[in-house]
């Protein structure tokens, strides 16, 4: 049998107990907004779990914990280019990693993907009984549905608690000057520290761990509750840039209806001006988020987006440069994106690696880049 609705009318708590009730089989699928996961249960177990955040894509959830650094996977990228020989199966050739850390890194991205559902307030979802995807791992891993139910219950109550103290994540700190001298600079805390003495917010934080959000909001409230961090207004850290960059155009606002957003797109499309295209359709999903015919057009849009800024930007090796000394300095607002992928120019990557291992999804890597090169912050040669 299959079940599909919406979280906010059957919470993710609620689907997860009526699925662990008897061991299914089958396919599941959450969407929200551009993020999309799918969860393969065999027999009740949790055998695969895919999502369209690269946050979570396996290479990003090794650096996460410290495995593989930025340039190692971009090797393993360029190997696998070659090879066509799985992400793990390389790096366990090349002994960056054992079997037995891609085992256990295979199991806590499955439990990461699921348990980050629970966190969810709204949203679509869909159950396919007896549809198994193809698999895309050869290490088995499975985890039980019916195990996750308790983590996931006690998570969200705890993310409601941190939400209570860093209510969003443009939320900036300020450093106690009395931190223990024991902190090593150079652990997780110690480089959550230094970014947060720098003015980062709670998402800039985020990117630069590779990570999703629970894992970091977890650590920064734990160092709030300590007292070595103390959440502070955002305006009252950074003054207002002198030039402010947007990501995206600025799409006429939908008023009513979805198909004036698809309308407008789709001439939008036929014009090639895919970027206009996209923030039309966003704005949309705005005010419609669950429209499949919105959604669908969005896919098609980014799409048309990537393969005009791959031509423009990655037809050649070009490296980029910064063409102001200030650009990163704390004068300048600049989004999580912007900031991210500011702090990985070196004048020694070129841009299709930086984008190969961004925690960003390629089309907001590139429209990003694009507008830098645009504003005049960022050469290319």
């Amino acid at each position: 049998m299959g079940l599909s609705g919406t979280l906010d009318t059957m919470p993710s708590v609620e689907l997860m107990t009526w699925l662990s009730r008897r061991p299914h089989t089958g396919t599941l699928t959450f969407k929200r907004g551009p993020v999309t996961k799918t969860v393969t249960l065999d027999g009740g177990r949790i055998v695969n779990a895919g999502s369209t955040d690269p946050r979570e894509y396996f290479g990003q959830f090794l650096i996460n914990f410290g495995l593989i650094d930025e340039d190692q996977l971009q090797k393993a990228f360029e190997t696998q280019q070659e090879t066509r020989v799985l992400l793990g199966r390389i790096l366990v050739m090349t002994g960056l990693v054992s079997e037995e850390q891609i085992h256990s890194m295979l199991e806590l991205k499955i439990r990461e993907t699921v348990l980050d559902v629970f966190l969810w307030d709204d949203g679509l979802f869909e159950f396919h009984d007896d549809m198994v995807a193809e698999e895309s791992s050869t290490v088995p891993v499975a985890v039980a549905l019916a195990s996750l139910l308790q983590e996931g219950v006690n998570r969200r109550t705890h993310f409601l608690e941190i939400r209570r103290h860093i209510p969003d994540n443009s939320c900036r700190f300020a450093c106690s000057p009395n931190l223990p001298p024991t902190i090593d600079p150079r652990s997780t805390d110690g480089v959550m520290l230094e970014l947060a003495r720098q003015g980062l917010a709670v998402q800039d934080i985020i990117l630069r761990f590779h990570s999703l959000d629970f894992p970091i909001l977890r650590n920064l409230y734990e160092m709030v509750r300590r007292g070595w961090l103390a959440v502070a207004q955002p305006a009252a850290e950074i003054p207002e840039p002198d030039v402010d960059v947007e990501v995206f155009d600025t799409a006429t606002r939908v008023q009513s209806g979805t198909d004036q957003a698809l309308l407008a797109a789709e001439a939008a499309m036929q014009q090639r001006d895919f970027g206009r295209a996209v923030s039309i359709l966003r704005r949309g999903l705005q005010e419609f988020p669950y429209d499949p015919d919105l959604c669908d057009a969005l896919e098609t849009a980014e799409k048309g987006l990537v393969n005009t800024l791959r031509a423009e930007l990655l037809a050649e090796n070009r490296i980029p440069y910064l063409l102001r000394e200030d650009v990163l300095s704390r004068s300048a607002k600049w989004t999580p994106a912007q900031r991210y992928l500011l702090s990985r120019i070196d004048g020694q990557r070129n841009l299709r690696s930086i984008i190969m291992v961004s925690p960003l999804k390629e089309v907001e890597a590139l429209r990003t880049f694009q507008s830098l090169i645009q504003a005049g912050y960022v050469g290319l040669r």
